[in-house]
């Protein structure tokens, strides 16, 4: 049996009765995880038992897909900085070595072209009124403006569209600060490349150092998702696929957000390899 990993987690009882030597195993805390369950799933399909998974989300128990079991676990928590007992709840579960990361991405998204909040980011070396950044939110007024001459399927609510950008801005804020709390051996975050959120995270966060931008393709891996070109923020250098296969362009079209914010197991995989790799050499 290959024996991967070295942490907390012994099973006393079957160890006593088989005299085998005890198996540890890595606890990968894998954040916004409660809806297509991708690094769950992925990880319980080619590397079972391997590792202890607590997928954390603010999903009802009862909506989650997968059963839980000793490696496999689900908890309800609001990961967002509106959550001011976050870290609390968080510390009741096992440290984490490796943190998997997913925050939601519909709010950072330029694809939206005129019915983004999000405008621009500008930034100087010289502070602003105190600043070095200034962010370019749309308010209500544009929106009113902006619905008299967009298309009906293009006219945006301002109320929802401010709602998403609250939750854009709560839940990267409180990725950054569960990574820099628990400080794991290992951590990824996940968004698009387009993606505004990686600006935030350097000019609003100061989080920019000592880190890579792992980028790869979707379909890369899997050609019945789209291209979409990602981006796997980490502390480790990560060799992803970068071939632009055309893959299927319904996979973005079509379906509910779920469906479309799923990640490729074939891509989770080749990630978990080279975490395992990067560990071992660390353990060694």
């Amino acid at each position: 049996m290959e024996v991967f990993a070295m942490h907390n987690k012994i099973d006393n009882s079957k160890n006593s009765l088989s005299n085998e030597k005890p198996i540890f195993k890595y606890v990968v805390w894998a954040l916004y995880d409660d809806a297509e369950s991708s690094y769950q799933k992925a990880i319980k399909k080619y590397f079972d038992n391997e590792f202890i998974v607590y997928s954390i989300g603010i999903n009802d128990p009862s909506k989650i897909k997968f059963k839980e079991s000793e490696n496999y676990k689900y908890k309800q928590i609001d990961l967002s900085l509106l959550n001011f007992n976050l870290i609390n709840q968080l510390k009741q579960l096992e440290k984490p070595d490796i943190i998997l990361a997913s925050p939601p991405c519909e709010s950072w998204s330029g694809a939206d072209c005129g019915g983004k909040m999000f405008s621009k980011i500008t930034t100087s070396s010289e502070k602003v009124e105190d600043d070095t950044s200034i962010w370019k939110v749309r308010n209500k007024k544009y929106y009113d403006e902006y619905n008299k001459t967009a298309h009906p399927v293009k006219r945006r609510l301002f109320l929802q569209k401010e709602v998403g950008r609250i939750l854009g801005i709560s839940t990267i804020g409180a990725t950054i600060h569960i990574i820099q709390t628990f400080k794991p051996k290992i951590w990824i975050i996940e968004n698009t490349a387009t993606s505004k959120t990686w600006d935030f995270q350097k000019h609003h966060w100061n989080f920019y150092e000592n880190f890579y931008e792992n980028k790869t393709y979707y379909s890369s891996y899997d050609i019945d998702f789209s291209l979409k070109p990602t981006i796997f923020k980490s502390n480790i250098k990560l060799d992803l696929l970068t071939n632009r296969d055309k893959g299927n362009n319904d996979h973005m079209a079509r379906g509910n957000y779920s469906k479309r914010s799923s990640i490729p197991s074939e891509l989770i995989k080749d990630i978990i390899n080279q975490i395992k790799l990067k560990l071992n050499k660390k353990s060694k």
